[in-house]
């Protein structure tokens, strides 16, 4: 008997090793990750230095990266995620009959989430989930610490107010425009003012390569979700996320890393096993508050009473409460709902498409407690993150790496072509 468990030991060891990504596949990995997090400052700083970049510059730059996760695609087919595919594809073409016009953008955006999550389950290595996070850290925080101590020199090299301008995503319209070169909400307004470290910092807000310091936030978050998600055997490796996701808080002086963090960290003190599932509801109860904020609030629907965190909660359930049975169906209404997170979902894919998204998310087959933790603490964040912005939900910058590490947490990597197989197997 102790034999026959040795033999078949050293058989799942051989399995395990032969199944892990092979140098080839861990560079090439981290070369598209780091790509996602880092191709709008590159972008940026060919904009400053070197030509004009367009939209369609940005759009040949994303499919690029897209095609770069072919090789890891193609592993393994995933049943399951290409059913869902099939079955998105066919709604949006449905909603694109109903509405009399095709939004291309739709696609796009759960092309992100089903690409990435793909990689990462053919993968499915937690090592090497961490190199690539770590390594995205490491290049975030570089260049953001570049950017606070030497501002002048990096909107010499990233001007990012010229960069949204030129791909249409701003206007040159105010004084402040033409004395910064950063993004609009790059500074704080006066009579805000910075919530983290003030004197020291100023108001200046760090956006490092995000080139905006909400993004740069959210990556924050990001940080902490994977940090949280540890055991406490890992304390080292949780220390380090956790104070990474402090640092590019502070950096960013973002407030909902703060809520967001904060929350999380007393879901992972007081939350463990089946009672993680619970975050399935985090959606439905945050709708709920937004709409009693919307209910209380006063001024027209689509009009923010203050541009603050409150204020955009307001904002958010004023515009739910607005909605009715065609705009949750889907039904275009010609309204564009950019910092509307759940407005922006019901109205482009449809309530029953997201309830189903949302289903087949909680369906997924966890490993252990770190996956368990991560995929209730990722909901978390994304239910928070659509109370106050529609878009961000699917930034390639972002988003890519969110999904690429469920699917590495869920640790069910591709065997290989060739499994070494033990005598008698």
């Amino acid at each position: 008997m102790t034999y026959l468990a040795a033999t078949n030991a050293l058989s799942q060891n051989r399995y395990m090793d032969s199944a892990s990504p092979v140098h080839w596949e861990q560079r090439l990995a981290i070369a598209v990750l780091l790509a996602c997090v880092g191709y709008q400052a590159l972008l940026c700083l060919i904009n400053t230095l070197a030509m004009p970049v367009s939209r369609t510059l940005i759009g040949v730059s994303e499919s690029l990266i897209l095609l770069a996760c072919i090789p890891f695609l193609i592993k393994r087919l995933l049943p399951g995620t290409i059913t869902l595919a099939c079955i998105i594809a066919a709604a949006l073409c449905l909603l694109a009959l109903v509405n009399n016009q095709l939004n291309a953008k739709a696609f796009r955006d759960l092309l992100i989430p089903i690409i990435f999550f793909w990689m990462g389950c053919n993968l499915g290595s937690l090592a090497l989930a961490d190199k690539v996070f770590k390594s995205a850290i490491l290049m975030v925080s570089g260049l953001g610490l570049f950017e606070l101590l030497f501002l002048d020199v990096y909107t010499n090299f990233f001007n990012i107010f010229s960069y949204y301008v030129n791909t249409g995503n701003l206007q040159p319209i105010t004084d402040y425009v033409r004395e910064s070169k950063l993004q609009l909400n790059g500074t704080r307004p006066e009579g805000i003012g910075r919530t983290f470290l003030p004197g020291l910092l100023g108001d200046h807000r760090v956006s490092s390569v995000f080139l905006e310091p909400v993004s740069l936030g959210n990556f924050a978050v990001l940080c902490g979700v994977w940090g949280l998600s540890k055991p406490w055997s890992q304390w080292r490796e949780m220390l380090f996320f956790l104070g990474a996701a402090a640092f590019l808080m502070v950096l960013s002086d973002s407030r909902f890393a703060m809520a967001a963090l904060s929350l999380m960290a007393a879901i992972r003190i007081l939350a463990r096993g089946a009672a993680l599932n619970c975050a399935v509801l985090v959606p439905f109860i945050a709708i709920v508050c937004l709409l009693y904020l919307g209910s209380i609030a006063s001024g027209p629907v689509f009009e923010m009473s203050s541009d603050d965190f409150h204020g955009r909660l307001e904002f958010s359930g004023k515009v739910l409460l607005d909605f009715d049975l065609a705009s949750l169906l889907g039904v275009d209404n010609g309204i564009i709902y950019a910092d509307v997170g759940y407005a922006h979902l019901f109205n482009t894919y449809s309530l029953p498409l997201c309830l189903l998204l949302w289903a087949s998310y909680w369906l997924l087959p966890v490993a252990n407690d770190t996956s368990l933790r991560f995929r209730a603490l990722a909901a978390v964040y994304l239910s928070l993150l659509l109370c106050i912005s529609g878009f961000s939900f699917f930034a390639l910058k972002s988003a890519a790496l969110l999904w690429f590490l469920l699917g590495s947490s869920l640790q069910q990597p591709a065997p290989p072509a060739n499994p070494t197989r033990s005598p008698g197997l």
